[in-house]
């Protein structure tokens, strides 16, 4: 389908809903207990004993009064959890600053809902993300997942959990442990500081379960496509008292293989939250262990120097492809702790603090597969890859409020160290004579041959990386909170160290750099009454500085501090109360190194140019009728690159526009019964810098339905989905490859509550 390019103009009708007041619960005062009773002495009971008249005596004392009780406070009425629908949380985690809510804080933020993560039965996080449009799929394999925000790629070793960096499963990105998933959208360093693989377009955030007030005793077993049975345990308890809590989530997943053909995953995950509060504290631990394993796992197709020349167009390939060879997998072993905790010093003051472990090993057999020729010709090849990631992230800091005059202040400091260290052998399969093996077979029907025995198990160290922060914020209110100011620096030091990692080395040092670099930020909110605002802000992103390599350089091993990433947003949401929408418009800048023809120097002075407009929208705009999505546009071009080639192009693998929207419907004359259907688009992209080489449009359709019922008295819910029901075959883009979307998959799940 062919796109003209057009003038964007997005007309919102918005009707103004009344606003309903809730009505508080009232308690009545306490009864006398039976034994506080006033206790009197009648006498004889015998109606018939003659009468004398009492002797005249002083009078006893007054019985004490029974003090009356105290009448129990009446609760406070507590805000919705959710906007209209379900959907979409109304507090967002927004890291040292702690949870905020949705409308009062300067950013683009949308916290996905563990209720819309079960009904859409999501298993990872670009499950989740496709809900929303300014979140693109850019999968890598079927054992890497990896997404762009507003173009900036980000993979799962930059996903926060629980608000910090590092300490989450480094490679798994399932989903069974979270309550919610929290996206905000462009840089953020004065929230949560540098991320260690430098992801500059946006943050995801899981939130953990924790124990709710109301036991949870959850059961759910999944079949998909191909036969792929997943079993999930979801069990919480509280103690009486409401004191103590535990969340324990199992997941098994095994048999069967994927929508890929003899693509097979098995998983076993285990995630034990633990937390306890009382008057003045608030504590959780979360503790987890991930074993994953995947055979066979698709694989993206990459280009050749010929073809690029002689193709300008991505050809269709068979909708189930299969560019992953044979025999090869990954093992992913993860295991992760984190513990955090608050304590209140007074009404105003709370410390905060947070330590995490995580230990992740991969042993990866995977293969390339390279598209040489127009005529379908390509190279595959074999790589060999172990690895041990070692992480460790604390966390301490302090919020409070001070007035002065008129004005109100909300100060955060804190401090935080993200420290990690990865050994690495990553290394191509040879011949016995040494040299890299290859073979060549045909795009359109991909034969594949054995592979000759690979080198055995090597953990040579690869790298060290310190990220140390202090960060400190201050949220000015006017006395009416009708307007909130965010003032923030953060002084950032990305120390790293880079080793020869050849198996036989003796990890000597071959580069390194200890740079610090200053980030501030400044935000606006003007709040309209309660549910409407407009927005503004300056927010930088931080990248680790390079060091040059280039021994033909001038300045051969200069090391540069962390890279600044700047935006400029501004935006406004609105809460009609049936359903909410939010508006913005963004311009972000990155820099990166270019070489100076003339001075033979390296450079900060290439850049990249991301700018775009935003809609979301959801709620439910009639009972029973939810909608969730919205529609990006973004014009990401290279504004200067080496020499100037790609000047003007458009950034590869970002669509200018890109759209999601899901509908669910409740059955009135079938009480539990809703339909649901969602539908994904994204524009033409180019697969390289050149902007030779152009991915076509496409449009995903979903159709599901899912039915509630109790069955003696025992809550029950199936659900049956379609992904990609028209069976559409489309291409991904990337940056220098392409990755084959996903094909015509059912998912059939039954669950039920204990």
């Amino acid at each position: 389908m062919y796109v003209k390019k057009k003038t964007m103009r997005l007309w919102v009708l918005m009707a103004l809903a009344s606003t309903t007041l809730s009505g508080m619960s009232l308690y009545g005062a306490a009864a006398y207990a039976d034994d506080a009773m006033p206790v009197y002495d009648l006498g004889s009971d015998d109606v018939y004993d003659t009468y004398e008249a009492p002797k005249e005596e002083a009078a006893p004392p007054p019985e004490p009064k029974a003090a009356e009780p105290e009448p129990e406070p009446v609760p406070e009425e507590q805000p919705p959890q959710t906007f209209a629908g379900g959907q979409v949380s109304t507090t967002s985690h927004m890291g040292a600053l702690g949870d905020k809510k949705i409308l009062d804080v300067p950013f683009n933020v949308v916290g996905i809902s563990s209720k819309t993560i079960e009904d859409q039965q999501a298993a990872n996080v670009s499950d989740v993300t496709s809900n929303d449009p300014s979140v693109s799929d850019q999968t890598l394999s079927g054992a890497s997942s990896a997404w762009n925000i507003r173009g900036f790629k980000t993979t799962q070793q930059d996903v926060q959990w629980d608000g910090i960096y590092g300490v989450g499963p480094r490679f798994y990105s399932g989903v069974e442990a979270v309550e919610r998933v929290d996206i905000i959208k462009g840089p953020s360093a004065l929230l949560g500081g540098l991320p260690p693989n430098g992801t500059v377009g946006g943050t995801i955030n899981f939130v953990p379960k924790r124990a709710e007030d109301t036991p949870t005793r959850d059961l759910t077993v999944s079949l998909g496509s191909g036969a792929q049975l997943t079993e999930h345990l979801d069990v919480g308890q509280r103690t009486k008292d409401g004191k103590y809590g535990v969340r324990v989530n199992v997941l098994n997943r095994g048999g069967g293989h994927t929508v890929n053909d003899d693509e097979r995953e098995k998983t076993t995950s285990v995630n034990v939250a633990l937390d306890t509060k009382g008057d003045r504290y608030r504590a959780s631990l979360d503790l987890g262990y991930v074993y994953d394993h995947i055979d066979n796992p698709q694989y993206r197709v990459t280009f050749g120097s010929d073809f690029l020349k002689n193709v300008s167009y991505m050809p269709k390939a068979y909708i189930h492809s299969k560019f992953g060879a044979p025999g090869t997998y990954r093992t992913v072993v993860e295991k992760y702790g984190v513990f955090h905790g608050e304590y209140d010093l007074n009404k105003d003051w709370t410390a905060f603090a947070a330590i995490g472990l995580r230990d992740t090993s991969m042993d990866y057999l995977y293969n390339t597969f390279q598209l040489t020729n127009k005529s379908g010709k390509s190279t595959v090849a074999y790589n060999y890859n172990n690895q041990v990631n070692k992480a460790d992230t604390e966390e301490i800091g302090i919020r409070g409020k001070v007035k002065t005059g008129d004005i109100k202040h909300e100060l955060v400091l804190s401090a935080d160290r993200v420290h990690y260290t990865r050994y690495m052998a990553n290394r191509k399969i040879k011949t016995a004579l040494g040299k890299n093996y290859s073979y060549t077979t045909n795009f359109y029907d991909p034969q594949f041959q054995g592979y000759p025995a690979h080198d055995s198990w090597a953990e040579p160290k690869n790298d060290e990386t310190t990220l140390t922060g202090v960060a400190l914020t201050d949220i000015l209110s006017t006395k009416d909170d009708a307007w909130q100011f965010i003032i923030g620096g953060r002084f950032q030091r990305a120390k790293l160290e880079n080793f020869n990692n050849t198996v036989s080395s003796t990890a000597n040092k071959a580069s390194s750099s200890d740079e610090t670099v200053f980030s501030p930020s400044y935000g606006i909110v003007h709040k309209m009454g309660k549910h409407a605002s407009i927005y503004a802000n300056y927010m930088q992103g931080l990248e680790a500085g390079e060091t040059v390599t280039d021994t033909n350089a001038a300045n051969y091993g200069q090391s540069f501090a962390p890279y600044k990433t700047k935006q400029y947003e501004i935006g406004t949401k609105f809460d009609f109360g049936k359903y909410t929408t939010t508006l913005s418009a963004f311009d972000i800048r990155e820099p990166s190194l270019i070489e100076n023809e003339l001075t033979k120097y390296y450079e900060l002075t290439g850049e990249v140019r991301h700018r775009g407009i935003e809609w979301n929208i959801f709620g439910e705009p009639k009972k029973g009728t939810r909608i969730l999505g919205g529609v990006a546009y973004l014009d990401a071009k290279y504004t200067n690159s080496q020499d100037g080639q790609y000047n003007g192009n458009q950034v590869a693998g970002t669509s200018r526009w890109t759209a999601t929207m899901g509908l669910e419907q409740d059955i009135k004359s079938v009480p539990g019964l809703t339909f649901t259907t969602r539908m994904i688009y994204n524009s033409s992209a180019y697969a390289n810098a050149a902007n030779t080489l152009r991915v076509a449009p496409w449009t995903r359709w979903d159709v599901g339905a899912r039915y509630s019922f109790k069955s003696g008295g025992t809550p029950m819910t199936v659900r049956f989905d379609v992904l990609n029901v028209l069976n559409r075959n489309y291409w991904h883009a990337l940056e220098n490859a392409v990755y084959l979307g996903q094909a015509r998959t059912y998912l059939l799940s039954f669950n039920i509550k204990l």
